[in-house]
């Protein structure tokens, strides 16, 4: 990440969003940050540039191995954070980390990502299913998404739907007035790994 916002534009803080496969992180997360003047920051394709592509990883070094090496990406990047404004998008799993859920809890913004199940599986499967080793049967992806979604509960301190509903431009808006001032409203029920 290169520090400092571009024509000291922004005090905006370092935001960090979740949430699970297709919720739309990195499409959001690039336009929140362009907006913000601030680096963004895909933690699934860091860890592609350190490691190679996450499918071959899977392969290699089974759900285990990946996680390991996601937890420490992860929290790296979000150490960086802490100091300089950014948004960042996190893989759907990290939050699977206590290592990654205490990073998170020192970030004064963390975005959950939302929309309904049939939306996720329907943008999973139009966007090159192959490269996500988790997302080939749906009553698993729904399965995992039923599980993975206490955690992004208990980290987020918002939460954004992007459901298809609203255009990327007015998701990305409501991460921008999160970041600037934290003006969104809270997420319901903040979790027990929440400040």
């Amino acid at each position: 990440m290169s520090g400092a916002p571009v024509d000291g534009a922004s005090r905006a803080s370092a935001v960090a969003l979740v949430g699970f496969m297709a919720a739309g992180k990195s499409a959001v997360g690039r336009l929140a940050a362009k907006r913000l003047k601030v680096p963004f920051v895909d933690t699934d394709a860091l860890i592609e540039k350190r490691a190679g592509p996450i499918s071959e990883i899977f392969a290699a070094r089974g759900e285990q191995g990946f996680r390991a090496l996601e937890r420490d990406v992860v929290v790296e990047v979000l150490v960086v954070a802490l100091r300089e404004p950014c948004v960042v998008a996190l893989g759907g799993g990290a939050v699977l980390s206590g290592d990654v859920r205490e990073a998170l809890a020192r970030l004064p913004h963390v975005a959950w990502l939302t929309a309904p199940a049939e939306v996720l599986w329907a943008r999973t499967r139009a966007a090159a299913p192959s490269r996500r080793p988790l997302a080939h049967d749906e009553q698993a992806f729904r399965r995992l998404l039923d599980d993975r979604n206490d955690l992004y509960r208990r980290v987020c301190s918002a939460k954004v739907l992007n459901d298809g509903s609203r255009t990327l431009a007015t998701v990305a808006g409501e991460i921008v007035a999160l970041a600037a001032d934290g003006a969104l409203a809270p997420a319901h029920g903040h979790g027990e790994d929440r400040p």
